[in-house]
């Protein structure tokens, strides 16, 4: 099933799950997990979990295993220290008898891991234990589909993140192996020599982190040899994923099925639980622009990279926008020069069309920005160096890549400029306001506060005489903040003094416009095709919400009790 559809059952089951009575005083904030696979196949896991947890007495890990995956070295500890590991764990145990002890808790279908919360309030946990055989030999690969988070847990996490790295420090790496995640929204890749999985939205009860991954023959010798082939194992992993998904159509079946699973759940929840998430979202954004205000001025010491690379990190600008406002750029300095031309369809009817044609002679005026997307443009003109949306689509659509490296150029640039700066604490997507310095905060400010200048020009009473010289400036900015044709009518009607001079900017804005949605869109266009090639051969991407059946290790529930 595609996608769209598994995305849209995913929320649907969210909503249902939030009105579900679960555990709400428990919260694990956060699951961090390291797996270490040795020669014979088996894997030494260290999870820690850091959260609040305020009743119950005991938490608790479901593991569904065949009676080859057995488990030892249980150990787990706390802030203060180690627990002593019991050989008869009894769930009935007090909170008292529970207290600074773990064991192992056998059930009808495998056995739980069991740990004393111990001590009310905010608590780090690292539970440690080694599975033997996790990783089984097949006839073509070897390999494993492991489950290492489950579903329907009462503490859902609120973030996931997966290492596994080989004993011996022989590095996991697309040459030797793939790798494919299930149950949740995020990534899972190669990393460091190592496969790394994280997630990228909080897991909720229907969620699960499952990884599966194979390697080529040779690099380790499990001790598990598995009739048939690991092919058969992803085989039975796929089936209701979106790995072999390449955009089709969501079929009549689908669709009906989608609509099915809607009827009767919570939609009204769902509406209420995102406006609410959006208000506070909105409203912490507010007290923070509130904060510094206006900005009048160009933001971020006049570094358009280091506002754009920010602007991102904090949705203030889209991955798109630079590349308007360099196509806005050109245009300006002379390189590029728009041409009404008349096209007549096949039943006769005429359309209105704007080439580009390329100028040349302007290198002394372009940055080094400048210059690269001239070089890139030049490319796809051809020998009449006039660029036709036609031509712009077919070379988008085959040199994608050159067009990625212009926007992480800008990226890279800025975020070089804002760790100069030491603006960050850490680099999340999307960032929080927390993870800035102050001296980030300031610069957050600034191009906030422009942004909110800018959307209200025609509003506010202290402007003055100072915007007019900057007035190109001003809209370069509005381009990549993605209002500069409103910006524009504002300052026609505000300046008439400049009004012609705004009119002509408004076409050349239009014209950038098109021009680089036209670019944009083949580009993502081409860049999903081949991401979702990659990741379906194994090669790493975003996790299928669906899918990951057949997995060994945990199972479903768990979490306090």
């Amino acid at each position: 099933m595609c996608k769209k559809v598994s995305g849209l059952i995913l929320c649907l089951a969210l909503l249902f799950a939030l009105s579900l009575t679960v555990n709400g005083a428990n919260q694990v904030n956060t699951i961090d997990i390291q797996a270490v696979i040795y020669e014979d196949g088996s894997m030494y896991v260290t999870q820690v979990w850091e959260g609040d947890f305020n009743e119950g007495t005991e938490s608790y890990i479901p593991m569904n295993t065949a009676e080859t995956l057995t488990i030892g070295n249980l150990m787990v500890s706390d802030q203060d220290g180690s627990y002593e590991t019991v050989p008869d764990w009894n769930t009935d145990w007090s909170f008292e008898e529970k207290t600074r002890k773990c064991g192992i808790h056998p059930t009808d279908s495998g056995y739980e891991i069991c740990f004393g919360i111990s001590r009310y309030g905010y608590n780090r946990y690292a539970i440690e234990y080694k599975l033997d055989n996790a990783v089984g030999g097949y006839n073509d690969r070897d390999g494993m589909n492991f489950r290492f988070v489950n579903d329907g847990m009462n503490t859902t996490p609120t973030d996931v993140k997966v290492e596994i790295r080989l004993a011996d420090g022989t590095p996991i790496t697309e040459k030797n192996a793939a790798v494919w995640g299930f149950g949740y929204d995020g990534q899972v890749g190669f990393s460091d020599g190592a496969i790394l999985a994280y997630t990228e939205s909080a897991i909720n009860f229907s969620n699960h982190v499952t990884v599966m991954f194979s390697m080529d023959k040779g690099i380790i010798a499990p001790a598990r040899q598995e009739l048939g082939s690991f092919e058969e194992v992803k085989e039975t992993a796929m089936i209701g994923s979106d790995y072999d998904n390449t955009g089709e159509e969501i079929s009549t079946f689908e669709a009906i099925v989608t609509m099915l699973l809607s009827i009767g759940l919570p939609i009204g929840l769902m509406i209420w639980f995102f406006r609410i998430k959006k208000k506070r979202r909105e409203k912490k954004r507010q007290k923070f622009l509130e904060r510094f205000g206006y900005f009048r001025d160009i933001p971020n010491d006049g570094n358009l990279s280091a506002t754009y690379a920010l602007g991102c990190l904090f949705d203030v600008c889209e991955d798109s926008s630079i590349l308007a406002t360099g196509m806005l750029r050109l245009i300006q300095l002379g390189c590029l020069c728009p041409e009404e031309t008349q096209q007549v369809s096949l039943i006769g009817k005429t359309k209105e069309m704007v080439n580009l044609r390329l100028m040349g002679g302007q290198h002394d005026k372009m940055n080094e920005y400048d210059e690269y997307l001239y070089t890139v443009l030049e490319g796809a003109a051809g020998s009449d160096s006039t660029l036709q949306a036609k031509e712009l689509t077919r070379f988008a659509t085959q040199n994608d890549k050159l067009l990625r490296a212009y926007i992480e150029k800008h990226h890279s640039a800025g975020k070089a400029h804002l760790n100069q700066k030491h603006c960050l604490k850490r680099w999340n997507r999307p960032a929080k306001l927390t993870d800035l310095t102050p001296g980030g905060e300031q610069e957050l400010g600034e191009l906030m506060g422009l942004k909110q200048y800018l959307m209200d020009f025609s509003l506010v009473a202290e402007r003055s005489i100072k915007e007019i010289p900057i007035w190109r400036e001003l809209l370069t900015y509005a381009m990549l903040f993605g209002i500069a044709d409103q910006v524009a009518e504002q300052m026609k009607e505000l300046y008439p003094q400049i009004s012609a001079e705004v009119t002509d900017y408004s076409g050349s804005i239009a014209t950038a416009y098109s021009y680089h949605y036209l670019l944009y869109r083949n580009m993502k266009q081409a860049e999903d095709r081949r991401d979702q090639e990659k990741r379906s051969s194994g090669g790493g991407g975003f996790a299928s919400l669906g899918g990951g059946g057949g997995s060994i290790g945990g199972g479903s529930g768990g979490g306090t009790r």
